[in-house]
């Protein structure tokens, strides 16, 4: 059974520059991909603008001439169609590059399977080995379709959704930017424990793979000896770690990923209501800027907790890929064709005295044999 490690950041980082070399055959479909998410995120942040001028231009002091507003009600319906429109090419995109990454990691994986000698097949169950080349790709194959699309999408929404709170208000602007730091901090409290959780997961699911394959390779021998139960009880005890390894990421997810956010949330609505308050005191407050900051806001939380929750595919993909490529990585490969010599042999005898043989030197595979 393999040692649980924790996966520190120096290595996660090697791990995601690893598997995104497989992208570099798809540079160019990346790119376009990547230029249709920065025109849907560009058509997402307009919108909030449109309707803050028609609010305290239009709305707020009675004019409502017919000819803008119908231009902003029009133009406000085509960043959606926009949006809409390139949101379903862009996904398209991801989706066609991320598959084909995967075909070529999992075609790499299998190669690699066929040279390795012995010694690997004889300390690893078939069923780890299954579960790296199926399990542990699909996993890889979700972080380039949701993963990366929503964290980049996310950045660019976030920074447009500052300048764009900067261009309304400089001062509260700054007040928001307090936030910044303690979603990072958030991010990187889960990031560090989440890592050890999904390492935990993704063994116990090896492990379940590699039992039930062993069960049914071998299910003629467990019947004839009566080992059924033998064999239940200790697939319900690898089945038992995997449940206790699976609560606790639910636990660690139900915490971080959605109340902690939340929380800071209301803080932030608390804040810009509270500043918009004071002000009105002094000044008169704009309706349309008040409900731009809380639009953006709101806006703005939402590409976070797409993020923090993207966090958990991402670190079952890093784990998962740290798995494939401990396998791509097996040095000990099966010995190459040598040359035949075309020698004879005329007369002989072939004889195994005490004969012992390991292939990893601590279990024997044949034990004091002897035969003549």
């Amino acid at each position: 059974m393999e040692e649980i490690k924790a996966i520190k950041g120096k290595e996660q980082r090697a791990i995601l520059f690893r598997l995104l070399s497989y992208a570099k055959p798809h540079k160019k479909r990346l790119f376009g991909a990547f230029i249709l998410l920065f025109l849907a995120t560009v058509a997402d942040i307009t919108g909030p603008i449109l309707v803050k001028i028609f609010i305290d231009d239009y709305l707020s002091p009675m004019n409502m001439p017919y000819k803008p507003i119908a231009l902003l009600a029009v133009g406000y319906l085509l960043l959606l169609v926009i949006k809409m429109v390139i949101t379903y090419f862009q996904q398209l995109e991801f989706q066609h590059i991320a598959l084909s990454i995967i075909q070529q990691l999992r075609i790499d994986v299998f190669s690699k399977v066929q040279s390795l000698g012995m010694r690997y097949f004889d300390r690893t169950p078939a069923g780890a080995t299954v579960s790296r080349i199926t399990n542990d790709t699909e996993a890889i194959k979700d972080m380039f379709v949701e993963v990366i699309a929503s964290f980049i999408s996310s950045g660019f929404f976030m920074i447009g959704t500052i300048i764009a709170m900067f261009i309304l208000n400089v001062r509260l602007a700054l007040f928001c930017l307090f936030i910044l730091p303690i979603l990072y901090l958030l991010m990187r409290f889960y990031r560090k424990f989440s890592s050890v959780f999904y390492q935990d997961l993704r063994e116990r699911l090896s492990q379940l793979n590699a039992k039930i394959n062993e069960s049914l390779q071998g299910m003629s021998i467990i019947q004839i000896f009566r080992q059924q139960k033998r064999l239940k009880d200790e697939f319900e005890e690898i089945n038992k770690k995997h449940y206790m390894a699976g609560m606790q990421n639910i636990k660690l997810d139900g915490l971080l990923l959605r109340p902690a956010i939340d929380l800071i949330y209301v803080f932030s609505i608390v804040l810009v209501l509270g500043y918009f308050g004071i002000n009105s005191m002094n000044s008169i407050v704009e309706i349309g800027v008040l409900y731009a900051f809380v639009n953006y806001i709101d806006r703005f939380f939402e590409p976070v907790n797409q993020v923090m929750q993207r966090l958990s595919l991402y670190q079952q993909a890093i784990v998962a890929g740290s798995r494939v490529f401990a396998v791509l990585d097996e040095e000990e490969l099966a010995p190459g064709p040598k040359e035949i010599e075309h020698n004879q042999i005329e007369r002989g005898t072939i004889e195994f005295k005490n004969v012992s043989f390991s292939y990893d030197g601590k279990r024997d595979v044949l034990k004091d044999i002897s035969f003549k």
